[in-house]
């Protein structure tokens, strides 16, 4: 009933085409990218880990990082070239606006670095993330791996970046790009040449790009709905709270009483889904939410299944997993 996300058969033809061929798709992709984004300059590295690299080796510190909700492969990549870390306090991995500014103003940060969802399940407000950021002289490198076909969100940041592994709304399993929005960085040349992606990446870039929006909407629109039957279902639950429950994002995270309970709970969902993969993750985890809890993947699910039907299926094997504890 339930598939998790593959590369689509249109995607995967066009990978076979490029495959010896003399044809130069890294040009047709960026220019994809370009129509879908905007921006100055659009890079296609073999990882979005490479991209992450490049960035880290030119931003001034100290940089700025969420303590959750936030992507641990950037703070890696800082702490290879030392670049000071400090980490700002949220609302489970939202950003309040009135901290942030008062954080500005208290300390001289030079770099700030946030994923437009939080932990991929809310919608960072990143408008005034992004005048808070220009007042102070502040650059914002914003991930955009969650939302790539959002248009809202896809208007901030000096600089975009973007994994296009798997599982992923640009769902190719490997590379990723840079969108250089306003030029404000001058990114290494060596780097990007010598971590370019292969020609088959850049043609499955070309062409799943092309889905983004409409991938986004869908995965949006079935996590909502997951989201919301869940909140109903546990609105008398004082244990079982889903996280940012009136949020847009592509996931749904919801408290457990330990850490423990949340690994058995997770494993005994797993058990009953009949998936060739894995939607059900567990926390406390930075990536997520730093909360005993489980959480919904339901961006790893292939496209088609993103339907009403297998929403409540989901959703009524999570609440009978969840009585049962």
């Amino acid at each position: 009933m339930l598939e998790f996300k593959k590369i689509s058969e249109d995607t995967l033809e066009v990978m076979e085409d490029a495959i010896g061929s003399n044809k130069d798709y890294y040009p047709i992709a960026t220019e994809n990218i370009n129509n879908l984004l905007g921006g100055k300059n659009i890079h296609i590295l073999n990882s979005a880990n490479s991209c992450l690299l490049v960035i880290a080796e030119k931003i001034e510190e100290p940089v700025l990082v969420v303590d959750q909700g936030g992507w641990k492969g950037f703070i890696k990549s800082c702490e290879i070239f030392d670049k000071k870390i400090e980490y700002i306090t949220t609302d489970d991995g939202l950003i309040n606006i009135e901290i942030l500014n008062k954080y500005f103003e208290e300390h001289d940060i030079k770099t700030f670095y946030i994923t437009s969802l939080s932990g991929y399940t809310a919608k960072q407000p990143l408008k005034e993330i992004q005048e808070v950021c220009d007042i102070h002289n502040v650059l914002l490198i914003v991930d955009i791996s969650g939302s790539v076909g959002d248009g809202e969100l896809n208007k901030y940041g000096d600089i975009q970046v973007s994994s296009t592994g798997s599982p992923k709304i640009v769902n190719v399993e490997n590379g990723g790009f840079i969108n250089d929005v306003t030029g404000k960085l001058e990114l290494n040349k060596y780097l990007l040449k010598t971590l370019k992606a292969d020609n088959i990446t850049c043609a499955a870039i070309s062409n799943e790009i092309e889905k983004a929006v409409e991938i986004e909407e869908k995965t949006i629109w079935a996590n909502r709905y997951l989201k919301n039957i869940l909140f109903e279902r546990l609105s008398d639950d004082e244990i079982h709270n889903i996280i940012h429950p009136h949020s847009l994002g592509l996931n749904t995270m919801i408290t457990v009483q330990s850490k423990s309970k949340a690994k058995k709970l997770a494993y005994n969902i797993r058990q009953r889904l009949e998936i060739n993969g894995n939607i059900i993750t567990t926390g406390p985890n930075y990536n997520r939410i730093k909360k005993a809890s489980i959480i919904i993947e339901v961006k790893n699910l292939d496209v088609e299944s993103l339907t009403q039907e297998n929403m409540d299926y989901l959703g009524d094997i999570i609440i009978e997993e969840i009585g049962k504890e």
